[in-house]
């Protein structure tokens, strides 16, 4: 998930900001009066909105991601800020191997899946990610690839600009439809409260919630097969795990209504593409709205581009100033406790209890 938008972008959202800048080949950061150091990969410049908060460390920022280079720069680093801007990149065993004063590694966003949380695991390191701060901005846009789908927005908007007029492109009401929500965690959670304002019936499927939970807010958990075939939208909240891998293929896609809409904000490689776009060709389903691709950016090739019964989003769910603001704020904080020590939003709470007893 991209993290940040361009440095023209973010230093036009506040007046008198100012950036760090860090040579690449030298890799020096602003330096202060302490001994601990946080490394922050993936960009050059470090927003004041993320390092006013850290105070205990001489921040260091390197744009070169690659496994070699990090391997030698993460030497003598108690931290690990890692951010993705536009490159695609991991921190791999090797990496994680070579920090020999590593003490964490947070992800600035949700996903941690570039993570190498075993190996990071293996050698006691705290995985961290930042989950809440961008929960309304991808429920908020889910919510809007379902109506933009439900109601044909883009293709009435093409034909307004062709010149056309009150097509036969007919849309449909969500109104008293069934919404399926595969994975209901925070962002899961917010789209169910919203879409409930919209009188629809809501179907959960989530393996580690209960049914009580569930039952309580109003809702209905529901396996995978039955969400599927009952629902009239389906959008997808879950992490991209193994389990989660290609969840939706051919036979998942076999069981939904002809007139069903698939919303994706999640990760692109819960869904086989490929399965998804013979779906949308064959009229097997009739719309999917995505923000999130197998391959990012997606490629020029890809037949997504030229169907008319998707709505296309460049993997920005999180990208207005709001949601950007609260997360750099956050991770900022975050990272400032736990070079002191204390850990939020751990993703291998197992490494914390083996820190208890040494």
């Amino acid at each position: 998930m991209p993290l940040i938008g361009s440095k023209t972008n973010l230093m036009n959202m506040g007046k008198g900001e100012t950036w760090y800048h860090i040579d690449r080949d030298q890799g020096l950061g602003k330096m202060k009066s302490v001994q601990k150091k946080l490394l922050v990969t993936g960009i050059a410049f470090l927003p004041e909105w993320i390092s006013e908060h850290i105070k205990s460390a001489e921040i260091v920022c390197t744009s070169d991601v690659s496994e070699e280079s990090l391997s030698r720069k993460v030497k003598g680093f108690d931290g690990i800020l890692f951010m993705q801007v536009e490159s695609h990149y991991k921190i791999t065993r090797k990496i994680i191997e070579s920090g020999d004063k590593l003490k964490f590694i947070q992800s600035g966003g949700v996903g941690y899946e570039q993570i190498d949380v075993d190996a990071a695991t293996d050698h006691g390191i705290v995985v961290m990610n930042v989950p809440s701060a961008t929960t309304v901005s991808v429920a908020e846009h889910a919510i809007a690839l379902m109506l933009a789908c439900a109601k044909n927005l883009i293709r009435m908007h093409n034909t307004v600009l062709e010149g056309g007029w009150r097509t036969m492109d007919f849309g449909v009401e969500l109104w008293k439809k069934t919404l399926g929500i595969i994975g209901f965690g925070r962002i899961g959670k917010a789209v169910a409260e919203r879409m409930k304002a919209f009188g629809m019936s809501i179907l959960v499927y989530n393996s580690h919630v209960k049914e009580g939970d569930v039952k309580n807010a109003g809702y209905k958990l529901a396996d995978l097969q039955t969400l599927l075939k009952e629902s009239d939208v389906i959008t997808i909240h879950a992490p991209l795990t193994k389990d989660t891998r290609n969840l939706i293929g051919d036979a998942e896609f076999d069981l939904m209504k002809s007139s069903a809409i698939l919303v994706n904000t999640a990760r692109g490689q819960i869904i086989d593409e490929k399965a998804m776009i013979k779906a949308l060709s064959s009229g097997r389903i009739a719309y999917a709205g995505l923000d999130v691709f197998e391959k990012e950016p997606i490629e020029k090739s890809n037949p997504l581009l030229t169907m008319k019964n998707v709505v296309l989003t460049p993997h920005s769910a999180v990208q207005n100033q709001d949601a950007m603001l609260r997360l750099m704020n956050e991770n900022g904080i975050q990272i400032e406790k736990a070079l002191n020590g204390t850990y939020e939003s751990v993703v291998n709470p197992e490494v914390l209890k083996k820190l208890k007893k040494r």
